[in-house]
């Protein structure tokens, strides 16, 4: 179950860069930001298949679902991906308390090194995003923002 919801986080944010990138928004810092994103969560969900097979486990893959985002401002952009790491980081809560009942410790260290300090880290850093989303409001604020993502990211003014 959490391969499939980090499969399809990285298909959310894969839907987030396609719509920044697209001419009638042309915000490229956010493009490259939700780029960046859809590789860590499919590489997330590599190194847990990874982590199946080394114990024994075998994996069966699942449809990932559509992501239904609202796409209107890149606000209603950055609080989708706000909402889907929260989600993300719930799922992987979830699990960690089935491992401790399960009594498998190793489990719970593995999600502990390689995933829960990363999504309280994501949950921060795009809460900020969102906060200063509202106070820039639309326009010029969302610009200088997106500016700054192109700087820290490596985005270009055209793909």
């Amino acid at each position: 179950k959490q391969i499939n919801m980090e499969m399809f986080a990285s298909y959310t944010y894969l839907t987030l860069y396609s719509y920044f990138i697209q001419h009638d928004t042309a915000l490229h810092g956010f493009a490259k930001m939700f780029l960046k994103n859809s590789q860590e969560e499919r590489e997330h969900g590599l190194l847990l298949i990874e982590y199946v097979t080394k114990r024994g486990g075998k994996v069966v893959m699942e449809n990932i679902k559509k992501p239904e985002v609202e796409l209107s401002t890149a606000k209603n952009a950055v609080e989708a991906a706000l909402n889907l790491e929260k989600d993300v980081n719930q799922s992987l809560l979830n699990l960690q308390v089935l491992a401790g009942e399960k009594g498998d410790g190793h489990l719970s260290n593995f999600l502990e090194e390689h995933f829960l300090e990363e999504q309280v880290d994501s949950i921060k850093e795009i809460g900020d995003l969102v906060t200063r989303l509202e106070m820039a409001g639309d326009g010029l604020g969302v610009i200088y923002i997106d500016n700054e993502l192109k700087k820290r990211f490596g985005g270009e003014d055209s793909e």
